[in-house]
């Protein structure tokens, strides 16, 4: 009987999309190819843990990294929840209090302001909580490519695998691309949609200052 091969822990992402991303863009292939995801074993499972193991410097930088990042997005989610809170409080006086109606009639003056503000805040969570899945995904792909790195050294594998795990390399690190490339622009768009909720929060606060 043959004696049963060890599959990798780190579940290798295997993209739906791939045969049929027709458009050249890196932002969309990494919805189709990096965002809708089935989850499948490595095409080529481990035989020993050598296979497995990887040394601490191989990838600890990059999970120092990804933490800074993963933190920043955080702290944006947080922050833009808070404005959101902002908004709801302004409601919350606008039909709870004797003297809602001042505040109500103030964010109906102002309701295209509100609602821009609202809107931007929703926008800077939903990028920093993406941000946050891609980055994980980012480093999934990063270790299985370390460890099929590994797998290159030492005698344990013939040429002929080697080659297919250069191949499976070369794919792991083009869909790797597309997900940080699809990551960044997501941590981007959150940091711009929280400074024009924080500018429009500002402006209808102000507003509704001076109308009372």
């Amino acid at each position: 009987m043959r004696p049963l091969q060890r599959a990798e822990p780190w579940m290798v992402a295997e993209p739906l999309g791939r045969r049929f991303c027709l458009l050249d863009s890196p932002l969309l292939c990494a919805i189709s190819q990096g965002m809708i995801l089935r989850r499948a074993i490595s095409p080529y499972p481990a035989r020993s843990i050598a296979d497995l193991e990887l040394e601490d410097k191989v990838y600890r930088p990059d999970f120092e990294i990804s933490s800074k990042f993963q933190a920043l997005s955080k702290e944006l989610v947080r922050i833009s929840l808070l404005g959101l809170g902002v908004y709801g409080f302004l409601l919350k006086l606008a039909t709870d209090t004797p003297s809602g109606g001042v505040y109500l009639r103030a964010l109906q003056k102002d309701k295209y302001i509100v609602l821009g503000g609202t809107v931007a805040f929703a926008i800077c969570a939903a990028g920093g909580l993406l941000h946050s899945f891609l980055s994980n995904q980012c480093l999934g792909h990063q270790l299985v490519i370390s460890r099929y790195f590994g797998r290159l050294e030492g005698n344990r594998w013939d040429e002929r695998q080697k080659e297919h795990f250069r191949e499976e390399i070369r794919r792991q690190q083009k869909s790797q691309r597309s997900v940080l490339i699809f990551g960044n622009s997501c941590l981007l768009l959150a940091t711009i949609a929280l400074i024009c909720g924080a500018v429009l929060t500002a402006v209808c606060s102000s507003l509704m200052l001076f109308r009372m």
